[in-house]
């Protein structure tokens, strides 16, 4: 167990990105006994304070079916500083669980979601656990996808719609699409599924402001496509390219709150076929048709970044995601809306 408190490094003086601007923390550095940390969410819970998840692989090398956990810290300064690190999915998997979502339910308890991988090809289950302690202990898990598929998710997702509906997105074999429950997360089915034409994976969605649903999904063919659906996941446009052009990673969706546009931050290098830098910012004023104000959050040479998710803490987005470099380490940022804008 970690103990102490984590508190953020500010840029130097003079620097265009002050301790006002922009802060960063190392949420979790990779060790001997820690040879990954990766994927994160963001909870906020009902005493203002926040429940930061991630995977953490506690063997091997780190690679994408070496054994992990669940685990989670508290923060109550809103993502300045966070406490004492403890388990909240233990591995129940063949291999490891990973890929940490949480969603409020009606009731007022925590869903979270994630991946039990149990073999490295053949079979990997979407699993839902809910919590009645904002996030100190969670029940039994529920099978949401069927056994002997191979189903992947992606961290910080999950949204319910104004009609209720909650939306979990996922993909299987190239295609990306949704399991949708309407009665708060008890059932499960799945929704219509998009495929472009060499695949695509790890999708993120978000409701436009006219109740359509819109995914951007990670693709091979040099920039994010995307989708819309009318009708709650249930079926989705043909997919088509987009301007977030880059390689194959995924994006992070969300609304900025204090304009009410379009966020997306992924993996912004034109034309490249390997490599995740920079990891860039870009914003969209006419709900996903066009994308403006591209500016990177990282971009320093020698090193690569991955799998963003932003959770909304008033108007300071909190952006977690991982670098490369010396090992996958958990890095976390602090941005005010407005420098996005």
């Amino acid at each position: 167990m970690r103990t102490g408190m984590l508190q953020y490094m500010a840029g130097k003086k003079g620097d265009a990105m002050t301790s006002e601007t922009m802060t960063r923390l190392t949420i979790a550095q990779v060790g001997p006994a820690n040879p990954r940390n990766s994927e994160a969410a963001i909870l906020p819970r009902r005493d203002g304070t926040l429940l930061l998840a991630w995977t953490e692989f506690y063997a091997g090398v780190g690679a994408d079916h070496d054994p992990a956990r669940i685990v989670g810290v508290l923060s109550g300064d809103e993502g300045r500083t966070w406490g004492e690190k403890y388990v909240l999915v233990d591995n129940d998997g063949g291999c490891n669980v990973m890929e940490v979502n949480f969603l409020r339910l009606t009731t007022g308890e925590v869903a979270l979601f994630y991946c039990q991988k149990n073999t490295e090809d053949a079979d990997c289950r979407v699993m839902m656990r809910v919590s009645a302690d904002e996030g100190e202990t969670f029940g039994p898990a529920l099978q949401i996808s069927p056994s002997g598929h191979y189903i992947g998710l992606t961290n910080g997702r999950a949204l319910r719609l104004r009609t209720g509906r909650i939306l979990l997105e996922a993909w299987e074999n190239g295609d990306s699409y949704c399991y949708l429950s309407d009665d708060d997360g008890r059932n499960w089915r799945e929704g219509g599924r998009m495929q472009p034409a060499e695949g695509s994976w790890e999708p993120a969605c978000i409701e436009l402001t006219d109740g359509r649903v819109l995914m951007l999904t990670r693709t091979g063919m040099g920039c994010q496509y995307r989708g819309i659906s009318a009708d709650g996941g249930e079926s989705w446009t043909t997919p088509e390219p987009t301007a977030l052009a880059g390689t194959a990673a995924p994006v992070s969706l969300s609304r900025i709150p204090t304009s009410g546009h379009l966020l997306a931050i992924w993996n912004h290098n034109p034309g490249a076929t390997t490599g995740r830098n920079p990891l860039t910012a870009a914003v969209s004023c006419d709900e996903g048709e066009s994308w403006q104000n591209f500016k990177n959050i990282e971009d320093a040479p020698g090193d690569s970044w991955a799998y963003p998710a932003v959770t909304w803490v008033g108007d300071t987005a909190l952006l977690s995601y991982f670098n490369y470099a010396g090992g996958i380490s958990l890095q976390l940022k602090r941005l005010p809306a407005g420098w996005f804008e």
